[in-house]
């Protein structure tokens, strides 16, 4: 049975300026900094265990465990407080998308971003219900690019890999579900076309562009699973 794995920041979520916006606070109250390109270019993407390596890497400094731990701290905090506060909109096609799909084929999330942010959000959302799976950065030893959070979704889908398609906003995503031998749709929410993958044939700017029907073609391009 053909299943949708969907990406959060950036797909369900309008987040990735949020996780922007406090990363560079933690950044600068350590006498650190990053432009916007950079965050676009290096950071986007990755689970905060993956990102701050590189945010230290990029200001010629490497964090000892504590740092690590105090910056991870600080920046969970400062994005649930957005979280809370309401800041965090969805995106209305992915949600259209996500109703439409939950009465015939199994959905899963697959995220960088740790698991109380998720189910805040789908909560308050309306829409935890209609995932079947939910692979958070808590539930992996190496999040994306690397494949083991799709792998387990289609697991835990009982589905295989060859049967889902992701649904992906940044090139990092993209490559974790290639490696995992799942069909893509890359999504312009953040980046434009050219910044992923030439291998990756289905782009859409928005998910307001998506419906199931061709969300179900990425996976049975003969459509006879519709």
């Amino acid at each position: 049975m053909p299943a949708i794995i969907f990406d959060f920041d950036g797909v369900i979520v309008d987040s990735e300026p949020l996780h922007e916006a406090a990363l560079l606070q933690c950044a600068r109250e350590r006498a650190m900094s990053f432009t916007h390109e950079q965050y676009m270019s290096k950071l986007i993407g990755l689970a905060d265990r993956d990102c701050l390596p590189v945010l230290y890497q990029l200001n010629g400094r490497t964090p000892s465990a504590d740092e690590h731990a105090s910056f991870f701290k600080q920046k969970k905090f400062l994005v649930h407080e957005m979280i809370e506060r309401g800041e965090a909109k969805g995106f209305p096609g992915t949600l259209a998308l996500i109703r439409a799909a939950a009465a015939r084929v199994p959905l899963a999330v697959c995220s960088g971003a740790i698991r109380p942010e998720i189910e805040t959000v789908l909560k308050a959302f309306g829409i935890i219900g209609s995932f079947r799976a939910i692979v958070s950065a808590d539930d992996v030893r190496q999040s994306k690019p690397e494949p083991e959070g799709y792998l387990k979704a289609c697991a835990a889908l009982e589905t295989s890999p060859s049967q889902c398609v992701a649904i992906e906003d940044t090139p990092t995503g993209c490559r974790a579900a290639l490696a995992a031998g799942l069909r893509i749709i890359a999504v312009g929410h953040s980046l434009p076309r050219e910044a992923f993958p030439a291998s990756i044939a289905d782009f859409v700017p928005s998910t307001a562009e998506l419906d199931l029907g061709r969300a179900l073609r990425a996976i049975d391009p003969s459509g006879s699973r519709q």
